[in-house]
């Protein structure tokens, strides 16, 4: 009988060791991709069609932006402080789309450490955690959100709401390059 509670606590643990294990070995490869990128998150005012759209053009107007600001950034630590030097120009840029499309709704840009979803753009998969990202939130930001990788820049290969995927020559040719900048602890997944 001793012999017997003495195998199941030794089971036990074996098994609680090698869970701990497990755990501190997935966060510690994914720590390098959560501190080598820096996301975008932006917040639509409702799930409206026309805020919705509204969202995907401001978007677009912050990527440009940001496009520049950063071609010549070769890592997360000089993005991060560019995006805090540029959180002004980044919420007069949203702001001048938002009144050009006819809306008057509040904008509030911030640049900080939240959390993300496991979030897959094409054949990347970037696991759930706290990511430092660009965050604009447009109106009441309670409709659905749009996010991306500002840097490496994946999200200026694509504008879609899909992602990047590398499934077109087109694509493959321009995120390649993107990818050698790519922390460990981004998986590439074929389809």
């Amino acid at each position: 009988m001793k012999r017997h509670i003495s195998g199941i606590i030794f089971i036990t643990l074996v098994s609680l060791f090698a869970v701990t294990v497990g755990w501190w070995w997935i966060n510690s490869r994914s720590e390098p991709l959560k501190e080598g990128v820096l996301r975008l998150h932006v917040v639509a005012n409702s799930d409206d069609l026309a805020d919705q759209s509204l969202k995907l053009v401001v978007k677009d107007d912050i990527v440009s932006l940001i496009q520049g600001e950063l071609v010549d950034v070769c890592d997360a630590d000089e993005a991060r402080r560019r995006a805090v030097d540029d959180i002004s120009l980044i919420e007069a840029t949203a702001r001048e789309r938002i009144l050009a499309e006819g809306y008057d709704y509040p904008v509030t840009v911030s640049v900080g450490e939240y959390d993300f979803p496991t979030k897959s753009y094409g054949n990347l998969v970037f696991p759930p955690g706290r990511y430092q990202a660009v965050r604009v939130v447009i109106g009441k930001g309670q409709g659905k959100n749009w996010w991306c990788v500002l840097f490496p820049p994946l999200c200026l290969v694509s504008s879609s709401d899909s992602g990047l995927g590398l499934t077109s020559p087109q694509q493959a040719q321009v995120s390649f390059k993107c990818l050698e900048l790519l922390p460990r602890g981004v998986k590439l997944i074929n389809n």
